[in-house]
């Protein structure tokens, strides 16, 4: 009896083309994994001009792997980063800007890395006492913005309504109560003109809050030079630990005290510790090196899952539980550092 070979039916072969479509054609997603954190005691924080003491143990920075927003990432891809519990896999919108590239995400992670030293250092200088004389500069103009061709390139923020600004976080703070529209008055010093006063309408965002239309930076005129560098890491998320770094160099009390010590958080000019994306990855990347004590900022708390498991998992090298350890401040973060190892520290369980 012959024997007919049976054939696909249309549907089946176009549920099948569709199968295949779904592995193979670009998804819009990232994947991040674990990073290897990067010890900054040694020659990441360089310190001229006053006394250095020598350090001992670890102090690193952790991060996260993200796929650059070139990758070319298809549904196998984003189906294995699912089945990895080391991986993450998110919306790339989550990540990066509509048509940003890989070149522009590195440009913008080098410069909000700049801005996390000078921060850090300002907040270790002003926690050890010292007076570091500071200005506000305008670095950016929004040219969609009402600022556009009022505001300058360089030009010195003294107040905005008559109101002396400080430092970067006291002009957010004060447009915050501001609605789109509304004018404000903006006093700035201009190279070769001097003081200029200038009107301001208020512009808007997606979610109608509002704002100026210029980006600022806060620079400091230290008492001595202090020089922080880090290899192929980019972002704001190094801040508490650089700014513990140098506290740790200028100093004789020995913070570290030879242990393994890993964290994240930014950090502003006045030592406020704030939250960070990839804070799951960034604690199994510490617990696979060893760490003793992760530090992390009190909001990111909310953002740890499984945190029964992730508290009681030994880490990878020695063969310790690393305590998982929440705050909020600079100081807060110092003061924990000094307590004795047999100590009972704080838990992120007080805060979700």
């Amino acid at each position: 009896m012959p024997i007919s070979g049976r054939w696909l039916t249309p549907t089946k072969v176009f549920v099948n083309v569709l199968m295949l479509a779904a592995f193979v054609l670009p998804a819009p997603f990232v994947i991040l994994s674990p990073g290897d954190p990067q010890n900054i005691l040694g020659s990441a924080i360089t310190i001229s001009g006053t006394k250095v003491y020598p350090t001992t143990g670890k102090l690193s920075v952790t991060s996260v792997m993200v796929t650059d927003p070139d990758s070319y990432m298809t549904g196998f891809d984003v189906l294995y980063g699912w089945v990895d519990k080391s991986r993450a896999v998110i919306p790339r919108s989550e990540v990066y800007p509509e048509g940003e590239t890989a070149e522009q995400a590195v440009e913008e992670g080098a410069a909000q890395m700049s801005g996390s030293q000078i921060n850090a250092t300002a907040a270790a200088l002003a926690y050890l006492g010292y007076n570091s004389a500071s200005k506000i500069v305008v670095v950016e103009v929004n040219k969609d913005s009402n600022a556009y061709k009022n505001i300058e390139l360089l030009d010195q923020l003294v107040s905005i309504d008559g109101k002396k600004l400080k430092s970067s976080s006291e002009v957010i703070a004060y447009l915050t109560d501001k609605k789109p529209g509304e004018l404000v008055s903006i006093k700035v010093i201009r190279a070769g003109l001097g003081e200029l006063i200038k009107q301001v309408k208020l512009s808007a965002r997606e979610d109608d809050s509002a704002f100026i239309g210029i980006n600022i930076e806060e620079q400091f005129d230290f008492p001595f030079d202090v020089k922080i560098k880090l290899e192929e890491t980019g972002g704001p998320s190094g801040g508490l630990i650089f700014a513990l770094g140098v506290v740790e160099k200028l100093t004789p009390a020995n913070l570290v005290r030879s242990r393994n010590i890993a964290g994240t958080g930014t950090i502003t000019t006045d030592g406020r510790v704030g939250p960070i994306g990839g804070i799951a990855e960034k604690i199994i990347g510490a617990q696979a090196d060893g760490v003793e004590i992760f530090l992390t900022p009190t909001q990111n708390c909310m953002d740890i899952k499984n945190l029964k498991a992730l508290a009681t998992e030994k880490s990878g090298k020695s063969g310790k539980v690393m305590k998982i350890v929440p705050v909020a401040t600079l100081t807060e973060a110092i003061s924990l550092l000094e307590l004795p190892d047999n100590a009972k520290f704080p838990s992120c369980k007080s805060f979700t």
